[in-house]
């Protein structure tokens, strides 16, 4: 069973910015990693124009099954009042959950300074390639520089609070 990987681009508005990563920094991610399957998660940030998805989070996943399993559904179904309320002001939200097919099973490279959503680069410490449930393609290069210039896609640099 191939590796899953929950994806998701988010934006909080900027009067809520301060408040939504520390909602993520002190509830979110240790919500998230204390559910079986969880395997690991990091968040990453790009300077991007407002309304284009300024953060970007992924969730290392034993398998896409986690998604649908009992712990899982009990989070994303009942979430915090504080998860509702920085989820709900978010002005962008999006998410994907993906199985990792290329190249097979492999872990986040733990080197990674910042990613390249969907764009190539050479020089990536590694390329990851996923499905979509949707069906969407989705290609994930680590990169040890954040300050990589690709001529597509977008680097997220590691966030650091």
């Amino acid at each position: 069973m191939n590796r899953g990987l929950l994806l998701t681009l988010t934006e909080p508005p900027a009067s809520m910015e301060e408040e939504f990563n520390a909602w993520y920094d002190e509830e979110h991610l240790a919500e998230r990693l204390a559910i079986p399957g969880f395997r690991s998660a990091q968040r990453w940030v790009a300077d991007l124009a407002p309304g284009a998805g300024r953060y970007l989070a992924t969730y290392e996943l034993d398998s896409l099954a986690v998604l649908s399993s009992a712990a899982y559904l009990q989070r994303f179904e009942n979430p915090t009042p504080w998860s509702r309320r920085c989820l709900g002001k978010a002005v962008v939200f999006k998410r994907w959950a993906c199985e990792q097919v290329e190249p097979g099973n492999a872990d986040a490279h733990p080197a990674a300074k910042a990613v390249l959503f969907n764009g190539e680069f050479p020089a990536a410490l590694q390329r990851r390639e996923f499905v979509a449930q949707t069906g969407e393609r989705i290609l994930l290069c680590e990169l040890s520089d954040s300050l990589a210039k690709p001529r597509d896609g977008i680097v997220y640099r590691l966030y650091q609070p």
